[in-house]
């Protein structure tokens, strides 16, 4: 018999069978009750969140004529066929490979046609964003005002690069990552209906690797099973090809007491083992961001911030690197040699555990833990302080440092087919650099979506802008409308004699200083222009 993939024969059949999308389900089955269904919609999300599973599974319920409360029933014909594969009702289209104008006009022409076997026709169009410029034309006025019996349903991972136009005429439902924990909890429920021997750190660790795509993860675990029936954490390192955590979490102890032979050794040990240089480093940068989160580590604030820095300046030096090992120990012994003296770490004082920053950063049901409530209450106030962080940028602002930043731009693309972070870039190829201090970034932004979403997902945000940058930064989103009032309030300022201090970020203090006002407007505007350039408008 033909093996069918787990991720296809654990797609979910039913609408409480769909793991983390609980608000999604809710409105359908609400829309179910009030018999209220939508002539479009529009799902957007990340890979192997649900996107085309919840497309199909509406399909099939707004055509099954023999529904069980929010279940088809899977007995009448639409349903059969559907099952099937071969009900002509329900169209499916990829779009990254029929993304031309001609297959857009096929649809407009077949749309008045009435389905043959089925109450509605119904189009899903997967990956829309794909769709050529001509295609999205063709399609608006369809879209508007289909007939009665036609409903589409458009999918994409890039929502950023669908038309407003598209968006404005469809009911737009925004598929988040699923979280560990859900996706811990189907893994569970297939091992278990599968006889599968999985030990729950390996499922874990697999959910977290996968970054809250359950089709990812469940093809993952496809994977490991095509090597063993018995799932460990040592089957998931070696498939995978990631350094074990408790390694990573000892060579950042031998760092911080500047254990020269235990660093080199280990490293050593590694790449004779099949691990890149740039694995380790990557993984060694996660482990350490993570670690900023925890308070029981035994060395200064100021040496933690040279090995992230440092740590940071090695993972993008790589790229260019001619001889990648020697660097590495070269830009290695850096770090330590900087360090000051301090207490020996012991290996029990260190976090080990990685999973904290997922906790942190994620959207997880945290309030039964009390520990990572508090540590991600601290976390944001210590590094996320929209005012402060504000305030710090205009007080150390320049125009050679924001165009430091902006030369160093389109490194954002290197990370567009980055596993943990494609999903993260438009933020910023979306965004506008505004003003850049010494540690702190104004991005301004055109839309709220990715304003809000951005300040809500600022740790991982800021984790990819320091790669890039290569250096540390704290970093705000705001609207482009907003940057122009806090524009316009700081020339003003500036105009009036009022100063901008740099404050610590656990500081509340008042952000306006010095209050001798001048009527040197000149002055005024050649402070304003050493922030922002020739590019201000004038203020009234």
């Amino acid at each position: 018999m033909e093996y069918v993939a787990l991720y296809r024969k654990y797609r979910p059949k039913k609408l409480d069978e769909i793991y983390g999308q609980e608000y999604i389900v809710k409105i359908v089955k609400n829309s179910i009750l009030n018999n209220k269904f939508m002539h479009a919609y529009l799902f957007s999300g990340p890979r192997g969140t649900g996107k085309t599973t919840v497309a199909k599974l509406l399909a099939k319920i707004v055509n099954c004529s023999k529904l069980k409360k929010f279940d088809p029933c899977d007995k009448c014909n639409s349903c059969l066929l559907i099952n099937d594969r071969s009900n002509p009702d329900i169209i499916e289209i990829d779009a990254a490979s029929n993304n031309g104008v001609d297959e857009i006009r096929s649809i407009r022409d077949s749309v008045v046609l009435m389905p043959s076997v089925s109450k509605y026709k119904v189009y899903i169009i997967d990956e829309v964003h794909m769709l050529s410029s001509s295609a999205f034309n063709a399609l608006l006025k369809t879209l508007e005002e289909p007939p009665e019996h036609v409903i589409f349903i458009l999918a994409t991972t890039e929502i950023n690069k669908v038309p407003e136009t598209i968006i404005s005429r469809c009911q737009c439902y925004d598929f988040k990552r699923i979280s560990v924990k859900d996706i811990v909890s189907c893994l569970s429920n297939i091992c278990s209906k599968e006889g599968i021997d999985a030990d729950s750190e390996a499922l874990r660790l697999i959910a977290t690797y996968c970054n809250g795509g359950m089709r990812d993860s469940i093809g993952l675990l496809d994977k490991l099973l095509s090597y063993s029936n018995v799932i460990n954490t040592e089957l998931f390192y070696d498939v995978v090809g990631l350094v074990d955590d408790d390694i990573i979490a000892e060579l950042f102890v031998d760092i911080c007491n500047s254990d020269r032979k235990k660093v080199f050794d280990s490293i050593e040990r590694l790449v004779n083992y099949g691990k890149s240089i740039e694995l380790i480093t990557e993984q060694l940068l996660s482990y350490v961001r993570s670690l900023s989160v925890s308070e029981s580590l035994s060395i200064s604030n100021a040496d933690f911030i040279k090995i992230v820095d440092g740590v940071s300046f090695i993972f993008n030096g790589l790229r260019s690197s001619y001889n990648p090992m020697l660097f590495f120990e070269i830009e290695i012994l850096k770090i330590m040699n900087s360090l000051s003296d301090v207490t020996t770490v012991e290996e029990k004082e260190v976090v080990t555990d990685t999973s904290l920053l997922a906790k942190v950063i994620s959207d997880d049901e945290v309030g039964k833990d009390e520990t990572v409530v508090e540590e991600k209450q601290m976390f944001v106030k210590r590094r996320n302080d929209f005012d402060i962080v504000v305030n710090n940028a205009f007080a150390l602002a320049s125009k050679d440092l924001k165009n430091d930043i902006v030369n160093k731009w389109k490194g954002f693309y290197d990370y567009v087919h980055n596993k943990e972070f494609s999903s993260l870039v438009s933020y910023f190829l979306d965004s506008n650099v505004e003003v850049v201090g010494k540690e702190d970034v104004i991005l301004s932004a055109d839309y709220d979506s990715i304003v809000d979403n951005g300040n809500n997902n600022i740790t991982k945000l800021e984790l990819l802008f320091n790669l890039v940058m290569g250096k540390s930064y704290n970093i705000v989103f705001v609207l482009s409308d907003e940057w122009n009032k806090l524009r316009d309030k700081y020339v003003s300022d500036v105009k009036n004699g009022k100063k901008y201090e740099y404050m610590e970020h656990d500081l509340k203090n008042n952000v306006i200083i010095d209050d001798e006002s001048t009527d040197d407007d000149s002055e005024a505007l050649k402070i304003a222009k050493d922030v922002f350039g020739n590019d201000i408008v004038e203020i009234r």
